[in-house]
């Protein structure tokens, strides 16, 4: 006898679901299949939206994540590129995966990202009411359709294949037997993998339908064929039948393989690039040693290139230097003007938290931004500000470098668009968060074609702009 309860939270039992739900049976379904699979505890992770069924993870003893409604396919994009190693499912229902998140659904399953998603189908919104769903069934009866349905419900398999998705199934709670070898053959894909399962809802679905539990049983069982019997039915044999079992299956390349491989290109065109320019003189140590990790903040105005600042710094770190990065932009409706930011952490060690509470360098190139983003620097930490454009620092202990950022950048390098690399090569400078060789492969590998020469010369500017701040 299979023991379940090694897996389960006995705290946050017992459940919410109704007598007669379908849920219970998908989840021991999800159980075994994990089991029989041999996979660790602590590195399976279960996301999931709003819902009946996305109420699951809470019930179960594995990593999970509880998201918001239509969302635990981005919520789960996200963490498998974060944490490829990590087998991440993520449970959802018929209304949370194909209304609110169907655009995330199409997509992931097009990017063909190793996620399983098991999809409960149970044809209505049961947690909120009743209310008609994406899958509620021809003529039936819903708390938003009180008259019937008139639209015709939405295949997720045919969706799902249609656009990309490497593995598709189809189970039952009738037959959940079935439903846990397609959530193993599932979860032993590479790629994209969905499994729908037909369950019912005896309360919201059953009930303004005139159907039992055992009804909506009787017609899972009925309704049900396997799908290579279905494929030799004619269309009036098909009329009210759905097929269950493996669906389509390929072996098209998983996100993530094509991903490193663009990495390595990406790496190798940098360098190529790096070989064929003279060799440039390193920036002298920065004052301050490396340390493990250290949060920095670039702002300015929108059109200065800040967001695209961010973005090099990050790559410069990550994808040159071989360090573990996050980054994040805010900025506003406005194309030119107002306040925008590039947060990015570069650390040693895994980043357990995207968003920086206390910032060690900020650079702003405009009073706006130093006012608005000035409030979370270190007192240890270090302000370079453009000493044009920002007349009033805010008080506090930190180290402030007044550099005429944009000026030298007008007359030493003759755009001004390139003030934003200036401004990494002046940082790197003063501020050794990167070394200036992995900088520069960045800004070469993300410069526009044909400006390759002219981002060059801004990082030069920019290193000697720092040594001179640093040595004056």
């Amino acid at each position: 006898m299979f023991n379940y309860d090694k897996y389960l939270r006995m705290q946050r039992l017992p459940h919410i679901w109704c007598s007669g739900c379908g849920n219970g049976i998908i989840s021991k379904a999800l159980l075994r299949a994990i089991e029989k699979l041999g996979l660790e505890q602590d590195r399976v992770c279960l996301v999931s939206g709003i819902g009946c069924s996305s109420r699951l993870p809470g019930y179960l003893d594995f990593n999970t994540l509880h998201t918001t409604h239509g969302r635990p396919i981005a919520f789960a994009s996200g963490l498998k590129l974060g944490r490829p190693d990590l087998d991440v499912v993520v449970i959802t229902g018929d209304g949370d995966a194909l209304a609110i998140g169907g655009n995330h659904f199409v997509h992931a399953a097009r990017r063909n990202l190793n996620l399983t998603v098991v999809l409960f189908n149970n044809g209505v919104y049961g947690m909120t009411g009743g209310q008609l769903a994406p899958t509620t069934p021809f003529d039936m009866v819903a708390s938003t359709a009180p008259y019937q349905n008139i639209e015709q419900p939405l295949d997720a398999c045919k969706l799902a294949t249609a656009a990309g998705a490497g593995y598709v199934a189809r189970g039952t709670t009738y037959k959940s037997q079935l439903t846990e070898r397609l959530i193993i053959d599932g979860m032993r894909h590479r790629g994209f993998a969905l499994i729908e399962v037909m369950t019912n809802c005896n309360v919201y679905y059953g009930r303004p339908n005139k159907k039992s539990t055992l009804d909506l049983l009787r017609w899972e069982k009925e309704a049900a064929i396997d799908h290579k019997l279905f494929e030799k039915m004619d269309a009036r044999q098909r009329n009210g039948k759905f097929p269950i079992g493996r669906l389509h299956q390929d072996a098209r390349p998983e996100y993530m393989e094509l991903y490193r491989e663009l990495i390595a290109r990406a790496r190798q065109k940098a360098e190529t690039a790096a070989q064929k320019k003279p060799e440039s003189r390193p920036a002298a140590a920065p004052p301050n040693s490396p340390r493990a990790a250290v949060a920095v903040r670039l702002s300015g105005s929108g059109g200065q290139g800040l967001i695209f600042a961010g973005v090099v710094l990050a790559e410069a770190a990550g994808v040159y230097g071989g360090r573990h990065v996050v980054q994040n932009q805010v900025y506003g409706p406005e194309a030119r003007g107002g306040a925008s930011k590039s947060e990015v952490i570069i650390s040693d060690s895994e980043i357990d938290y995207p968003k920086p509470t206390e910032i060690d360098l900020h650079l702003a190139l405009t009073q706006e931004a130093c006012d608005r983003y000035c409030g979370d620097l270190k007192a240890s930490g270090t302000l370079i500000v453009d000493a044009d454009n920002v007349s009033s620092i805010p008080r506090g202990e930190f180290t402030v470098y007044r550099l005429p950022i944009v000026e030298t950048t007008r007359k030493k390098v003759g755009k001004t668009l390139v003030a934003n690399v200036v401004s990494l090569g002046a940082a790197t400078a003063l501020f050794r968060v990167v070394s200036p060789q992995a900088l520069e492969q960045a800004v070469l590998a993300r410069a526009p074609k044909g400006t390759e020469e002219l981002n060059r010369r801004a990082l030069a500017v920019g290193f000697a702009l720092g040594d001179s701040a640093r040595t004056g």
